[in-house]
């Protein structure tokens, strides 16, 4: 084939980013997008849902911000793997450190500010 395998499965890997800073997102998609993956963009919770509906195709991984106004996270995080199942979730929080516990299940987040390496090593690791 002649291509790096890793690069032709992230090309088809979609990834819905949720965050209410403009300045994050913004960092995070073009990192993304840079990357290889598709990037889907929301600016809080609710708007995450809509766009999740309207997008016919799979997405791969939710990333998103814990603390957000409308709806948080967490409960942004239930309402997507009830609609999508199978979806990775990978949280982004400026406030967190140590271990996150979520329903009960120790999860993955990123510490923000994040560098642009760490965002891609993170997020790469999520599909190994």
């Amino acid at each position: 084939m002649g291509h790096d395998s890793t690069d032709v499965r992230r090309v088809s890997l979609v990834v819905l980013l949720v965050d209410d800073e403009l300045v994050v997102r913004s960092l995070a998609q073009s990192v993304l997008t840079r990357e290889g993956y598709r990037v889907l963009n929301a600016v809080d919770g609710e708007h995450a849902l809509e766009v999740s509906r309207a997008y016919s195709g799979p997405i791969d991984l939710l990333l998103t911000d814990i603390k957000m106004p409308k709806m948080d996270g967490v409960v942004l995080s239930g309402h997507i793997t009830t609609e999508r199942p199978g979806i990775k979730i990978l949280f982004m929080s400026g406030k967190q450190s140590g271990e996150l516990m979520v329903l009960g299940k120790k999860i993955d987040f990123l510490r923000k500010p994040f560098l642009p390496n760490e965002l891609c090593k993170k997020v790469n690791s999520m599909f190994r």
